[in-house]
């Protein structure tokens, strides 16, 4: 014990006379060296020289498939043009025997192409009166007569848009008609019903106004409109002068249009008192051109200004009756109106070239004269024109009325 205590000693004396030892290094030193010593070695990837061996021996296999199979093409197509000769001598010595029937059934089927071609032009051409309604072209139609509704009908209703009444005929084709109602003889008063409430008037630019109040039927007189007791359609002047409108326009057809209240007796407007019976052929008007807030123009009957003469409301179409509707008639055009007892005339006071003037402008001068002259049940002819005839108008005749104005596809 004595010797382990002195040894003791004696170390502890050893281990005191050892210089201190110190690290001077700051903080930031030691941690850096400490960083750099956890650092991970990367792991030496041995599969990789593997990887490059095999998809060389890949890319050879490919190249060697690729060569051996164009060698086999080129055989293929060196047998192929020997035996292409053979063919081509069997097929002249055929040809000759062929030909005189070919000649004879490509002649049948030209009759036959003649044949289809003259069925359909009507259509076609009703079809592409419709698609132009529809852009903004220098010869887009506004209007349909009655020889290009083959396959299909027109609905025409009053849209409204400050406090005007717009005719705008919706085309509907046969096929929808005989999908919805069975038959493509339907009335304007089912029309009415089954499409009014499908019509989106204010994407059309028009104001939010159909389906009517109440219902609407067809009978032996004519159409008839059941109003319900809390209608507003009596609520101010121009609100009656849109209903009573908007009502010629929709069934113009109509020999007469009722309004009634529920218990079957005429309705009661608060200002005017018993609706009498509106008679839509019998309005003796002119026709004026209006523009939409959207920019669209638009043939407008001039409602609520009747003329007593057909020759007064042609003449009435040279100009402006106010802010709203425009001239139907060309700057510098000038003509004298007269007319018989079913012929209105109207004879420029010079010779008039069409071509000289816009497309819609002439158009739409012609359809509003023809139209005028039709709400007095009468024929429109035009005289002094530099050439006999003009699009589809023979000046030597009586010219034809619209079967629908404003003209657009129902699906669009």
């Amino acid at each position: 014990m004595p010797n382990n205590k002195w040894d003791e000693e004696n170390i502890e004396n050893l281990l005191k006379d050892f210089p201190a030892i110190k690290d001077e290094r700051s903080k930031e030193d030691v941690y850096k060296c400490l960083k750099q010593a956890r650092k991970p070695q990367k792991k030496t990837r041995h599969w990789i020289p593997y990887l490059v061996a095999a998809l060389a021996f890949i890319t050879f296999g490919v190249l060697l498939a690729s060569m051996l199979g164009q060698n086999s093409n080129d055989s293929a197509f060196e047998m192929s043009s020997s035996e292409g000769e053979g063919a081509e001598e069997s097929m002249a010595e055929s040809g000759d025997a062929n030909s005189a029937a070919v000649e004879e059934s490509a002649g049948d089927e030209a009759e036959t192409a003649v044949t289809d071609s003259s069925e359909t032009t009507d259509s076609e051409e009703g079809s592409e009166a419709v698609t132009s309604a529809e852009n903004t072209g220098e010869e887009a139609e506004l209007s349909l007569y009655a020889d290009q509704l083959d396959g299909m009908s027109l609905f025409t209703i009053g849209l409204t848009e400050n406090a005007v009444v717009i005719p705008v005929s919706f085309v509907l084709w046969d096929d929808r008609l005989q999908e919805d109602f069975g038959t493509t003889e339907v009335d304007a008063a089912q029309l009415y019903n089954r499409y009014a409430a499908e019509i989106d008037e204010e994407a059309l630019g028009f104001e939010d106004y159909h389906p009517y109040s109440g219902t609407v039927t067809r009978t032996d007189e004519g159409i008839e409109h059941v109003l319900p007791q809390n209608h507003d359609y009596d609520m101010a002047s121009a609100s009656m002068t849109v209903y009573f409108n908007s009502l010629a326009a929709t069934f113009a057809d109509a020999a007469e249009i009722s309004s009634i209240d529920e218990s079957g007796n005429p309705a009661n407007f608060d200002q005017v008192g018993p609706v009498e019976p509106i008679d839509p052929a019998a309005q003796r008007i002119a026709y004026y051109s209006y523009t939409a807030t959207t920019g669209n123009p638009y043939l407008v009957p001039g409602y609520n200004m009747p003329h007593e003469t057909a020759v007064e409301a042609l003449n009435a179409m040279k100009t402006s009756p106010n802010d709203l509707y425009g001239s139907l008639i060309p700057a510098g055009l000038d003509y004298t109106v007269s007319e018989t007892e079913g012929t209105v005339t109207v004879e420029f006071n010079e010779t008039v070239d069409f071509d000289s003037y816009g497309y819609q402008e002439v158009m739409r001068m012609i359809e509003g004269m023809s139209l005028a002259a039709d709400s007095f049940g009468k024929e429109l002819m035009l005289e002094n024109t530099a050439a006999n005839s003009w699009g589809r108008f023979d000046f030597s005749e009586p010219l034809p009325v619209p079967a629908g104005i404003n003209v657009k596809d129902f699906n669009s």
